[in-house]
């Protein structure tokens, strides 16, 4: 999978992020590190307990990933196949790993995502997306 730059990033986040009821396992593997990117960068640096990463990724699925479809535990368990967190073999400990330890291929979309306020960046593409829907089909009906 070859990096994608910022904005193209952003364009597909943008993409994603204005469906509804997307799945993980749906997501064309180009896309599905992005998406695991954002639930990563929603969890707090460090160890913490299996409850700590629940609460946080609970929180990330009704905010900054609210279009997808999914829960907690299976997104966790995306996340640690796909490198972004470690659990210890009892599945209680877990690491979130930092950007200059995870694989080549995953840092410049951590980058990426690292500095941006999901939450707020996700919704605010939401509403402009309703906005313009709004304004397409105020304009249609007042042409018909």
């Amino acid at each position: 999978m070859k990096p994608m730059d910022e904005p193209s990033l952003l364009h597909t986040l943008a993409r994603m992020a204005l469906k509804n009821g997307v799945g993980l396992g749906t997501l064309p593997a180009d896309d599905r590190p992005l998406a695991l990117a954002c639930a990563w960068a929603c969890m707090p640096a460090g160890t913490l307990r299996e409850g700590d990463v629940n609460l946080a990724l609970r929180q990330a699925l009704t905010e900054a990933l609210c279009w997808l479809e999914t829960d907690h535990v299976e997104l966790r368990r995306w996340l640690v196949d796909a490198d972004w967190l470690t659990r210890d073999g009892f599945g209680r400990v877990y690491q979130r790993i930092e950007i200059n330890v995870l694989p080549v291929h995953l840092q410049a979309t951590a980058q990426a995502v690292s500095g941006l306020d999901i939450t707020a960046w996700v919704w605010g593409a939401r509403q402009r997306h309703q906005a313009e829907r709004s304004s397409r089909r105020l304009a249609w009906e007042h042409a018909s």
